[in-house]
C-alpha cells in the first residue's frame, strides 16, 4: 500500500487511485495484454504492473503520455477522468472501437477502410 511521506500529498494519492482504475479500464478496452502495452509504451512490464496494481503512485508525465498514446486515449482522461471529444458519453462504444482499429492500421489499410466506408455510405443513400 502507499506509505505517506512529507513530499507526497493527498492530491497525488487521490488521483493515483483513479489513474489506476482508468488505466486498467483502457487496457481492457484495448484488447492488449499488459506485456503488449508495456512493450508498445517502451516501459518495463514491472513498471506497468506497479501502476495498475497501485504499488506506484503515478507515472512520470512522459510515461503517462506513452501509455495514453498506446491506449489511444488522452493523458487528461487517464489522470483526471475528464473525457475528450472521442470519450464523451455521446460517443458510442462501437465508434471508439472503430477509431481504435483505424488508428492501429498502416496508411494503406486506413485508405482501404475509408474507401469501403465511402462505398457503404453511397449504397445507403
Amino acid at each position: 500500500m502507499y506509505k505517506a511521506n512529507k513530499n507526497k500529498n493527498y492530491f497525488a494519492i487521490f488521483y493515483s487511485m483513479d489513474f489506476r482504475e482508468r488505466l486498467r479500464e483502457e487496457i481492457a478496452f484495448s484488447g492488449l495484454s499488459n506485456k503488449e502495452v508495456a512493450a508498445r509504451s517502451g516501459i518495463t512490464l514491472r513498471s506497468l504492473i506497479s501502476y495498475v496494481s497501485g504499488q506506484s503512485c503515478m507515472p512520470s508525465a512522459d510515461v503517462a503520455v506513452k501509455l495514453a498514446k498506446t491506449l489511444n486515449t488522452s493523458v487528461e482522461y487517464l489522470i483526471t477522468g475528464e473525457k475528450t471529444k472521442i470519450q464523451t458519453e455521446k460517443t458510442s462504444e462501437d465508434t471508439r472501437k472503430l477509431l481504435h482499429i483505424y488508428e492501429n492500421l498502416n496508411d494503406c489499410q486506413q485508405k482501404l477502410l475509408l474507401l469501403v466506408a465511402e462505398d457503404i455510405e453511397k449504397c445507403l443513400k
